[in-house]
């Protein structure tokens, strides 16, 4: 039987599997060469970083103080163990941290007690620095809620300035599921939460910058696995393929590595700053109440309703309840409660909030809420309600965060929602 090698092989000559000495040489001599430039190349790069170690300071001041520390999964933490005073305009006290960097007790990972727990996430507002941790939400609801139930209620902070949904999920992975709680309480604040879920988001310790972990809207589908932010290389358009998201956790994990990367960083931030909503406005978060068609608002919106989602399935996953509390800002709060005359002065006064609604985030993340069968609680009208018959501030008005009185009523108004859901045993 004649074969297709047969036919074929007198018109394709036989292939050459040897070089000649001449070629050989030449191949070894371009291999020499490349290899000698790698070698210089990593050799310079080592000069620099030792260089850049020995002699220059990092690039930024101490923006935040001793309370906070960098940390390679969320971020960065409060300072574990911090003892110290805290000064604020509005506020002065002395500052205790737990091991984990929380404003809150020691919590054992194993429950001796046999409580019903509840895991709060959240960022300042549960962090709570402004009050003693007697003063906190957390803690002033697990008293409230020990006084309502028969149950013993143990309430877990867990919360740091400036964390949005993405590190709080994160945190819940590596430890907050370690505390086995009953109820995840998921506490949202409307006025940043969805600007910190976008990539960029960051915190300056100790002179570099501390950028949160991100996740990546592919389609309508979140990556449930988080990205590391590299500056410069972290761009708008979500990094989807398995090639770009090794490139971007490769040059994430560099840039908290390396000096010489964390020096160029400030160069490369000018040329490629992070892109933000509400760019118009004195604050982003205005952006949230008034029409606008802002793709970085909606992208926020996107990754942050698929992100609390995430949390929930997990959360539910680990046999746990999971519910979320929304906190509007206290210029909503200030607004909501004048009366409609108040209401259309400040209207004409301010004529660019001619067309805000003083609770569109709200409603958005209700309908959320309420399709992804989520129990949730808006503060905002107890917080409303209560001001308008009390004059005591509910926030510092330059802080921006709950007084003793605004945790006090946010976590009354919680203690009272979870008891009569029947969420926790009477």
């Amino acid at each position: 039987m004649t074969t297709l090698l047969s036919i074929i092989s007198p018109i394709i000559p036989p292939m050459q599997t040897t070089h000649s000495p001449q070629t050989t040489h030449r191949l070894m001599n371009v291999g020499g060469k490349v290899l000698l430039l790698i070698i210089s190349g990593c050799l310079t790069l080592f000069i620099l970083e030792m260089a850049v170690r020995l002699l220059l300071p990092l690039p930024y001041p101490n923006e935040d103080g001793p309370f906070y520390q960098c940390h390679a999964d969320f971020g960065w933490t409060g300072q574990p163990d911090y003892d110290g005073p805290i000064d604020g305009a509005e506020y002065h006290q002395q500052l205790r941290f737990n091991r984990l960097g929380m404003h809150d007790t020691e919590h054992a990972t194993d429950n001796q007690a046999d409580s019903y727990r509840i895991l709060m996430l959240g960022d300042s507002f549960v962090h709570a620095v402004q009050v003693d941790e007697s003063e906190s939400n957390h803690q002033q609801l697990e008293d409230n809620l020990n006084q309502q139930v028969d149950d013993v209620v143990e309430v877990i902070s867990s919360g740091v300035i400036n964390w949005g949904t993405n590190q709080q999920l994160l945190f819940y992975r590596e430890t907050g599921r370690e505390f086995e709680p009953d109820l995840v309480l998921l506490m949202f604040f409307i006025g940043n939460d969805l600007l910190d879920n976008l990539p960029g988001n960051r915190l300056t310790i100790d002179g570099i910058n501390c950028y949160a972990p991100y996740f990546a809207l592919c389609g309508d589908t979140l990556n449930p696995m988080p990205l590391t932010y590299a500056p410069g290389i972290s761009q708008a358009e979500p990094p989807c393929s398995a090639s770009e998201r090794a490139l971007v956790n490769s040059m994430g994990w560099l840039y908290q590595q390396s000096r010489l990367y964390q020096q160029i960083e400030p160069l490369l931030i000018s040329r490629s700053p992070r892109q933000i909503f509400g760019q118009e406005h004195d604050t982003p978060s205005t952006a949230l109440y008034l029409p606008s068609s802002d793709p970085r608002l909606e992208q926020a919106w996107q990754v942050t309703l698929a992100t609390i989602g995430q949390l929930n399935a997990e959360v539910r996953a680990d046999g746990h309840q999971f519910a979320v509390a929304l906190i509007s800002p206290g210029m909503v709060v200030r607004l909501m409660q004048l009366d409609e005359g108040a209401q259309a002065q400040f209207e004409r006064d301010n004529s660019a909030f001619k067309d805000a609604q003083a609770d569109r985030p709200n409603q958005r993340l209700a309908q959320f809420l309420q399709k992804e069968q989520i129990p949730y609680l808006d503060l905002t009208p107890a917080l409303v309600a209560h001001q308008q018959t009390n004059l005591t501030p509910l926030y510092f008005l330059r802080d921006g965060h709950w007084t003793v009185e605004g945790n006090r009523v946010a976590a009354e108004t919680l203690a009272n929602w979870l008891v009569d859901a029947g969420s926790i045993r009477d």
